[in-house]
């Protein structure tokens, strides 16, 4: 099975990493790992995973488009 090149496979992509961003950010998730005695750096981590998620979904387009 090829890979979605259509604009709409991209798009959704991106609302399902919004999804998990505002999954892990803007939820009743956010208070269990606030109260949950993880690492000061844990919502940094979360951040560069996200971060990191992006990119690789950008690299990946980048050069499925090349």
């Amino acid at each position: 099975m090829e890979p979605d090149s259509t604009p709409g496979g991209r798009l959704d992509a991106v609302v399902l990493l919004l999804v998990v961003a505002l999954a892990l950010f803007a939820s009743p998730f956010t208070t269990w790992w606030a109260t949950a005695g993880l690492p000061w750096y844990f919502p940094f981590v979360l951040w560069a995973l996200l971060i990191g998620l992006v990119a690789l979904h950008h690299w990946l387009e980048r050069h499925r488009d090349a």
